[in-house]
């Protein structure tokens, strides 16, 4: 019996000896033990490559013990790479915190921007806020770039607060940032998805050009250039990604993601400007740098 009838179920087509190769329909070849490594489905697949190298497989018994083998091994590199995938930021011990910018101390040095000359600190009445001063094109493959992300703090599971005002069409919110190349965000649009397919939902950078995992049927989250409160939860554990505007009780867009699981949030648009004000962020599962108290 050949490995895939011991372990898949599968019927083999033919018999052969693994020695001198002559086909049999008997259990047992004259001289040789039979085995079918080199049947009609097993000639193709793992099992059979991985028998035939060197004629270590001789009885029934090795077969067995062959295959119970290699599905051990497929398991553990299975497991370990999910661990790998779902790993949590600040393994082992992770750091509890709660940041807030009302942006009163007038300084951006907590804050890493590609262009930091982009960026100020502008006062209405008593409020202080964040303003993108230009735009800069996206990258490629097509990507936003224009964005200031937190320095010195990656997040796992976490909930972000802040207030989002929009002088263009749109305005964006980075999050589990890995490089420019691997990271989430919110795309915060007067139009719909179903208006305009980029915008208006959330959506992923994975090396390549961006694309959507949430929110085409939303309704625009900034409808107008009035300040509009964003909060966006996020649980790696579950995979959930939920964004949820001003007083909303349910999320206007949700999915269940689980690519990045650790990294910085960020604060831009895609190729506009705007403001942001009272940022706050926190999370059970983050990861410092040694710079940041």
């Amino acid at each position: 019996m050949c490995v895939q009838e011991l372990i898949l179920g599968w019927k083999c087509l033919e018999r052969r000896c693994i020695f001198c190769k002559r086909r049999t329909t008997r259990g047992f070849h004259p001289q040789h033990v039979v085995s079918e490594v080199e049947c009609g489905l097993c000639a193709s697949s793992l099992w059979g490559s991985l028998m035939n190298r060197g004629n270590l497989i001789r009885t029934p018994k090795d077969i067995r013990f062959a295959g119970i083998f290699v599905v051990a091994v497929c398991l553990f590199v299975s497991s370990a790479c999910n661990q790998h995938a779902l790993s949590q930021c600040g393994d082992p011990h992770p750091a509890k915190i709660s940041i807030q910018h009302d942006f009163t101390s007038g300084s951006l040095k907590a804050w890493d921007m590609p262009f930091p000359k982009d960026w100020e600190i502008l006062q209405q009445g008593d409020l202080h806020y964040l303003h993108m001063k230009r735009n800069r094109d996206p990258a490629v493959p097509r990507r936003p770039l224009q964005f200031a992300r937190l320095k010195g703090v990656k997040v796992g599971s976490f909930t972000l607060n802040v207030n989002v005002r929009r002088a263009g069409g749109s305005m964006i919110v980075v999050f589990n940032y890995v490089d420019t190349l691997h990271f989430y965000y919110v795309h915060l649009s007067e139009n719909p998805g179903t208006q305009i397919s980029v915008h208006n939902g959330i959506f992923i950078v994975n090396g390549k050009p961006r694309y959507r995992i949430a929110g085409l049927q939303a309704t625009p989250a900034l409808p107008d250039r009035e300040w509009h409160h964003v909060r966006i939860v996020r649980n790696v554990g579950t995979g959930s990604i939920q964004v949820f505007l001003d007083n909303e009780k349910q999320p206007r867009f949700s999915v269940i993601d689980r690519t990045y699981t650790c990294g910085q949030v960020g604060l831009g648009s895609f190729d506009e400007t705007g403001d942001f004000s009272q940022f706050q962020l926190q999370s059970k599962d983050a990861e410092l740098s040694s710079n940041v108290k």
